[in-house]
């Protein structure tokens, strides 16, 4: 059909479609998913492999469900009728079926929409769009997994400072830091993963879910229907049972918080004073208007601002449990927020944390220089087990008390110094059986083992894990690209 010119065009006002800012809040691949015209594409393929399921068990004419087949297609309806249609009734689904109905056969238009109800459609058409996220979102994983496993493999044996409440603790490696980051990451993959059945099902069940206008064979439409969507047929009606879609909301909120903490933990490696890590900088970016040297760790940043939209779109997803009865569309309507708002946040979340991974900078030489100019505090734990095979463990943690926290703070030498000035130390050490002792590289416990531990699980992962999100078809591309909604009448 012919697509008038729009006289207005919709202010991009969400941060999600914004047409500056919109890539640091989600990617395109992720809102084709829910584009407003593919949602009711979907819509429409749904209807029409209800009606071609029907038509298999001789619920409905053949030949009008091949009439529906060749009709459900949104580029042949008239979307301002849509619209107009929407804002007048109130309802989301019935402009649109009158629509398909004013292009179908008269005799076939009869069997539109037969023996559904419109939460049948619209749940089992949103299974579809989660089907598309729950694929990239395991795609991306996979490759995050990837290059996670490349960086615990190759900076194994990189000694650095280990630290905790955000103090110099003991020496690690910087492939055990990056194994815990790939063995929480392979985790949120398996649960992911493991949720697709739960999460991916059908709905048809009719208006309070006890199948009436299906007749006796509603059991084995339902399953035929699954099928030929690539869904699973779940046992029961879940029109205002929501905890699959609470469960994968929380799922993205543990899989975006994992990359946040990946993403913080660069970001404060890579301060000024340690310089350990940095996210990729290339020439041009600018970190400030008033300070020219600035190189902000932005990429970092914004993972961590995604991950706290996921987590507020979680608790969000909670309140959807709670419904009256059969049916509520309160719970539907919230979903089509928080669903839509968390899958675009967590899609952007895993680009950036790919890219920053993928051109993470290490530097050695300032972790070698860092481990180096603290080499006796974070080796105290070897050198109390040390003292303590003479003196005992407690006796020689009293003694390292004293020495490395009484003022003014030691450096390296004076540490040691403090130490032999102990009688109970001088009487069964000298200074180089110390200085061997606060060697870092001798106190990496089994650090190597674990590693391989993670990086022969990471490996272990099918590479076929995730299927493709499917392509968003030519001529609702086609249909966008020629559409510019106007803004909607008012309502009543």
């Amino acid at each position: 059909m012919d697509i008038p010119a729009p006289t207005y065009c919709r202010p991009a006002s969400h941060i999600i479609d914004s047409r500056f800012f919109a890539d640091g809040y989600g990617t395109d691949e992720a809102r084709q998913v829910f584009c407003d015209l593919r949602r009711m594409q979907r819509w429409l393929e749904v209807e029409s492999a209800l009606a071609s399921c029907q038509a298999e068990l001789g619920l409905i004419p053949p030949a009008a469900a091949a009439a529906l087949a060749q009709t459900a297609r949104l580029e042949l309806l008239d979307l301002t009728a849509i619209r107009t249609g929407i804002a007048k009734t109130g309802h989301s689904l019935i402009p649109l079926l009158n629509e398909w109905q004013r292009v179908t056969d008269r005799e076939a238009g009869q069997f539109i929409h037969y023996g559904a109800t419109t939460q049948d459609i619209e749940d089992t058409a949103q299974s579809l769009e989660l089907k598309d996220i729950h694929a990239i979102m395991l795609r991306d994983l996979e490759a995050i997994i990837g290059l996670l496993t490349d960086l615990a493999d190759r900076h194994r044996d990189l000694v650095t400072v280990g630290r905790s409440h955000g103090q110099h603790a003991l020496p690690t490696t910087m492939g055990l830091k990056m194994a815990g980051w790939l063995d929480e990451t392979l985790r949120n993959h398996a649960r992911l993963a493991l949720c697709r059945p739960r999460l991916l099902v059908s709905q048809l069940f009719g208006g309070v879910g006890t199948m009436s206008a299906l007749s006796s064979r509603g059991i084995e439409l339902l399953h035929r229907f699954s099928e030929t969507l690539d869904l699973a047929a779940p046992i029961s009606c879940w029109h205002s049972s929501r905890d699959r879609l609470a469960e994968f909301v929380g799922l993205l909120a543990l899989t975006t918080g994992g990359l946040a903490r990946i993403a913080n933990e660069i970001c404060q490696l890579s301060r000024n004073e340690i310089g350990d890590l940095a996210e990729p900088f290339v020439f041009g970016q600018i970190g400030s208007t008033t300070m020219p040297h600035k190189k902000n760790p932005e990429l970092c940043e914004q993972v961590v601002v995604l991950s706290r939209l996921v987590k507020a779109n979680a608790g969000a997803a909670l309140d959807t449990l709670i419904n009256e009865h059969e049916r509520d569309y309160r719970a539907v309507r919230l979903e089509w927020a928080v669903l839509t708002e968390a899958a675009i946040h967590s899609c952007a979340a895993l680009k950036m944390t790919k890219a920053i991974l993928g051109g993470l900078n290490i530097n050695r030489e300032r972790i070698e220089a860092n481990l180096s100019r603290f080499a006796t505090l974070v080796s105290t734990e070897a050198l109390m087990f040390l003292l303590g095979e003479k003196i005992g463990k407690q006796t020689a943690h009293a003694l390292l008390y004293e020495a490395s926290v009484r003022p003014p703070e030691p450096d390296q030498a004076e540490l040691l110094t403090r130490l032999l000035g102990h009688p109970e130390v001088s009487a069964h050490f000298r200074r180089p059986d110390l200085e061997r002792a606060i060697d870092p590289g001798r106190h990496l416990g089994l650090s190597g083992a674990i590693i391989d531990q993670v990086l022969a699980a990471a490996r272990a992962l099918p590479s076929e894990a995730a299927a493709s999100p499917s392509p968003c078809p030519e001529p609702l591309r086609r249909l966008c690209r020629q559409t510019c909604l106007a803004s909607p009448p008012a309502m009543g």
